[in-house]
């Protein structure tokens, strides 16, 4: 619903961040390392978004980066893992980091973030260390700008009822089937070749 929130930084913590846009206070839950790249209070700030919704609660995410907004879906895609734990993992090491774990397996490393233990360290690692290569394409680029002809049609498949998993694998089989797709609607077209 929301891609990004743009304003005045008021209020920043360690977990939270609240930016002013024109007389509304946001307040965001953020990682460690999204409050380590936030400017100084009462600077403009910008922080890519994401709103989870239950039945009880609306909660606002905010990401300095694309690769840390993509990594915190993956990991809330994992059952057992909610946005609370994730961003927990997230604070407990840079995404690249936390990729790298994932893709070495590595299940002592995983255990120590917290509300991690052996079983759910080794759920993170099966479902997720096929999506997660080294030259992972899917993505925001790294500035936050915006988002990626490739994000857009991962989440493109999403809002058709296909997993982010399935959505991910089509739009990479597309692009290596064609390097040369240089917009969504082409993409997305193909990538539903591939399903």
């Amino acid at each position: 619903m929301y891609e990004y929130i743009k304003g005045t930084l008021i209020r920043k913590m360690p977990n939270s961040a609240v930016i002013d846009v024109q007389g509304v206070g946001y307040l965001l839950e953020i990682s460690i390392n999204t409050f380590e790249a936030l400017p100084r209070v009462n600077e403009s700030c910008q922080l890519l978004t994401y709103l989870y919704v239950r039945e009880d609660a609306q909660r606002l995410y905010g990401f300095g980066t694309g690769e840390e907004r993509n990594l915190f879906l993956e990991l809330t895609s994992v059952s057992g893992i909610g946005p609370k734990v994730a961003l927990g993992i997230l604070s407990g090491g840079t995404v690249e980091e936390v990729r790298q774990r994932i893709l070495d397996e590595d299940v002592s490393a995983l255990k120590r973030f917290p509300g991690i233990g052996p079983k759910t360290a080794k759920r993170i690692i099966l479902e997720l260390r096929e999506t997660l290569t080294p030259s992972d394409e899917i993505g925001v680029s790294g500035d936050g700008a915006g988002t990626s002809i490739n994000q857009e049609a991962v989440l493109a498949l999403e809002s058709l009822g296909y997993s982010r998993t399935q959505a991910e694998k089509s739009v990479k089989t597309a692009l290596k089937q064609d390097e040369g797709i240089d917009n969504v609607e082409k993409l997305i077209k193909r990538a539903l070749k591939t399903l």
